[in-house]
């Protein structure tokens, strides 16, 4: 293998400069959108086609999708090439797998399984239980269909029609989970996690005729890995050289059947260990090991086999961006084969060996595109085009094309095809005298679905400019920025300043975000005179390890220190009023909206949807990102008191509004109720408004219209008026 990335020669990012430096056309006279059309029924985007699982064959793609746009999904089908959609009739299946030949389809209907073929027509029941069976998966020869009950994992074998008990939880509070099928159909991988000795959390519901709560266990549990003979047989269970306690990344069994790989985590998240085990002895060695000051990413990390099971791809940081290396099973020759300054965030491998599948954003680190890779060369060919971002990607079992979700500014995610084998469509194309340049190959791309309601394509959305500025430490900064249609770069702006949520998520990109109803939001606000303001904030994705970690140990220190960066850049602009700015956000970005207000003066008022109040609460059932960032509060006090808003409500000044769900079982209600209790007791003004039946993320959409009215007013009556 040629282990080197080839650069694309200066040409292309020639001829694809245009996609990025293009400015979009805006028309003043659109209607002012309605708060009751971003938010309520039907849902004036639609509703995006989702987890699309592509048959053996590659002839056919089944996914989940409502055409009403009323939130209420049914799976469709169709031909891979966007041909021949379908309905499903059935409205009461839940999981689905499909059969390796692609002819049979095993799914869940009320909690029991049944088979039928693609015309889900026709149904034979294989379970009738009190219990709800899930986990679905068939053997590589479609005989045998392994899935879990009642915490148990069984294989039925659709042939014989009989059933076999795998592997059952060592104790109470433990339950195994299917990993794979060995390829010799006779044995399974599964992976036993056993909660014992974790603390359980309680999060009440008041909306009843008596108050209830749901309950569940967090925290970092034993797991030990099983190899089980499907119908008789002793299990054998994969021995570490040593016992410690461990988050479990990527596993997979060698092609070949012979080696398992195994990712681990250490659980203070600074040690990324790869092992490779027997699948006769079990008997597991360390073949990669990496260390990290602050802490491994495990979103970011990634490991497969290649075909012939005599190698191993991953991602590693160790240079800085998430980038690609090989490595033996027996942990020689370490080589890194992708480089520069950005990163790789899926790839998969084809059948043959020779080529491999990546998504990276080297073109911009805004966007996410697709690339071939020949592993025989070493050179790389951008088979997608470079509008938008790509996401979710699958390669057919062939090779010959990948499933993507595609989305642009404006442009809701679809479900796209994309061609790895390019068309030769190079030209010498005549620039000057005596020199010419070698436009690159044309990629093939099919776009499957059409999911947009043709009321939202009517609109002329607005389009937010990317920029980027210095922070104060000489860091370059991502950022976007929305105008009103009718921008007059002579007037002064009240500005609103949204900021994104999770902490490591990237939302300045060219694409369909998480946060698409605030995006719907956002054009809202133009049209009222707003301008919007985002910063791409340090602990965002996407930009490298040295800028994820750069929060490590005070959470609201360079991140914020990044947004009041910004708001200096937006103000040297001169079309801003910077004594008419505020702020907003959910989650973490609703943490980032309390330690603006609480610690600075730039920011006229403040929403917190939602919002960490104390880090310390977080820690208790949530230590994997809490702990990765701050460490242990035991350890570091002072460290999760200083990235705590709740220890500055002494400095508040600003009006605030908060909103929290009190069903919320990831920022706890906890939070909000500690928060206001302080403010009472610091004699603060303040709003706030609870949400008695709704979570982190709100399911109705009242609660949803309700929350951003109650926003929009805020801001509405704290920065629409003009400062003197």
């Amino acid at each position: 293998m040629n282990r080197s990335f080839i650069r694309r020669t200066a040409t292309l990012w020639l001829f694809c400069s245009f996609f990025v430096s293009h400015s979009f056309p805006q028309n003043s006279d659109n209607p002012i959108l309605s708060l009751e059309r971003i938010f309520l029924k039907p849902y004036i985007a639609g509703t995006r086609p989702s987890t699309p699982v592509l048959s053996n064959d590659g002839g056919f793609l089944l996914f989940s999708w409502d055409d009403k746009a009323m939130n209420k999904y049914r799976y469709w089908l169709m031909n891979s090439d966007g041909k021949n959609m379908r309905q499903v009739s059935d409205t009461t299946i839940g999981e689905v797998d499909l059969s390796t030949d692609s002819r049979t389809v095993a799914c869940t209907r009320n909690g029991d399984i049944f088979l039928t073929d693609t015309s889900f027509t026709n149904f034979e029941r294989i379970t009738k239980t009190q219990s709800w069976e899930r986990g679905l998966r068939w053997s590589p020869n479609g005989r045998l269909l392994a899935f879990s009950s009642d915490k148990t994992l069984y294989a039925a074998s659709v042939w014989k029609l009989s059933l076999y008990e795998i592997a059952k939880p060592s104790s109470d509070n433990a339950y195994v989970r299917m990993i794979d099928f060995f390829p010799d159909n006779k044995r399974v991988l599964f992976l036993e996690t056993d909660q014992d000795g974790l603390k359980e959390f309680v999060v009440p519901r008041f909306t009843g005729k008596d108050v209830t709560s749901n309950t569940f266990k967090a925290g970092l549990g034993t797991t030990r890995l099983g190899i089980a003979p499907v119908d008789t047989g002793k299990t054998i269970w994969l021995k570490f050289p040593d016992e410690e306690k461990a988050y479990v990344g990527d596993i997979s069994i060698s092609p070949d059947g012979s080696k398992i790989l195994v990712e681990r985590i250490s659980a203070d998240l600074k040690k990324r260990e790869l092992f490779v085990a027997d699948t006769d002895s079990g008997k597991a060695k360390r073949i990669y090991e990496e260390t990290e000051k602050a802490w491994i990413e495990g979103g970011q990390t990634m490991a497969k086999w290649m075909p012939n099971s005599n190698e191993i791809i991953f991602t590693s940081e160790k240079d800085g961006w998430n980038h690609l290396y090989s490595i033996l099973p027996d942990g020689k020759d370490l080589a890194q084969l992708t480089e520069g300054k950005w990163e790789i965030q899926w790839f998969d491998i084809e059948s043959k060996g020779s080529h491999m599948y990546c998504l990276a954003n080297e073109f911009s680190h805004q966007q996410w595109l697709l690339y071939d890779i020949d592993l025989n060369t070493g050179s790389a060919q951008l088979i997608s085009d470079t509008v938008g971002s790509y996401e979710e990607t699958t390669l057919s079992k062939d090779g010959k094309f990948i499933i993507a979700k595609h989305s642009d500014f404006a442009q809701p995610t679809e479900l796209v095809r994309v061609e790895t084998h390019l068309s030769d469509s190079s030209a010498q194309v005549a620039v000057d005298e005596g020199m010419s340049l070698l436009l690159p190959l044309k990629a093939e791309i099919t776009q499957l679905t059409h999911s947009v309601p043709d009321e939202f394509a009517n609109i002329n959305w607005v389009k937010p400019e990317i920029v980027s500025f210095k922070s104060s430490d000489g860091k370059e900064i991502p950022a976007m920025i929305y105008k009103p249609n009718d921008f007059d770069a002579t007037k002064k702006y009240p500005v609103v300043v949204f900021v994104h949520g999770a902490g490591y998520l990237q939302n300045v990109y060219r694409g369909w975000s998480y946060y698409y109803r605030e995006y719907m939001f956002h054009h809202r606000l133009t049209q009222l005179g707003f301008v919007v303001f985002e910063v791409e904030y340090r602990g965002s994705a996407g930009l490298g390890r040295d800028y994820r970690t750069s929060v490590s140990m005070h959470l609201g220190g360079k991140d914020l220190q990044d947004e009041l960066d910004g708001l200096d850049y937006l103000n040297s602009l001169g079309y801003i009023d910077h004594a008419r700015v505020g702020i907003y956000g959910g989650s973490y970005g609703g943490f980032m909206a309390l330690m603006g207000l609480m610690l600075s003066d730039k920011y006229a008022c403040g929403a917190a949807l939602r919002a960490v109040t104390s880090w310390e609460n977080y820690y208790r059932h949530n230590q994997w990102y809490t702990g990765a960032r701050l460490g242990k509060p035991e350890d570091n006090a002072e460290a999760y008191k200083k990235s705590s808003p709740i220890s500055f409500v002494d400095s508040l000044k600003k009006p605030l509004l908060i909103l929290h769900g009190m069903a919320d079982d990831n920022v706890f209600f906890q939070d909000a109720a500690q928060l206001i209790d302080k403010l009472q007791k610091a004699k603060k003004d303040f709003d706030v408004m609870v949400y008695p039946d709704e979570g982190h993320s709100f399911s109705q959409p009242e609660s949803w219209l309700d929350e951003y009215r109650r926003i929009e007013e805020f801001f509405k009556k704290h920065l629409m008026k003009e400062s003197k």
